[in-house]
């Protein structure tokens, strides 16, 4: 009986330090794991910044300017402000007005319609 309790005592140590060494391993390959997704994330902020940039210097006015330019659009300034518009937008912009007012006054007489419908089922 005393070898095997001796036996018994020994495997359960050897089966204990296997499960450590594994438990180890598992702890260090999680570690390269955060330590990849780390580098990723900074390379990825890296990006994102240099993206940042790129947008605000193709929004830059000297940019907007130079495009104008080698597309040769026709612009011509506004009076009242210091912007610049398209030729031919002012009709456009008259015509969305309508449109505009036009569904407005719609929406509001359908709901005038709706609500009176409303109130006639509720009498």
């Amino acid at each position: 009986m005393g070898v095997s309790r001796i036996l018994l005592v020994f495997a359960i140590v050897i089966g204990m330090a296997i499960f450590v060494v594994w438990e180890r391993n598992e702890v260090i390959g999680i570690g390269y794991q955060v330590a990849a997704l780390q580098k990723n994330c900074e390379e990825l902020i890296e990006k994102n910044r240099k993206l940042e940039y790129h947008v605000k210097r193709l929004k830059s006015p000297e940019i907007i300017a130079y495009k104008v330019q080698s597309f040769r659009l026709p612009l011509v300034p506004r009076e009242e402000t210091t912007g610049i518009i398209m030729m031919g937008q002012t009709k456009y912009k008259e015509n969305m007005m309508n449109a505009v007012k036009a569904s407005s006054n719609r929406s509001l007489y359908t709901q005038k319609n709706s609500y009176s419908d409303c109130c006639s089922l509720h009498n």
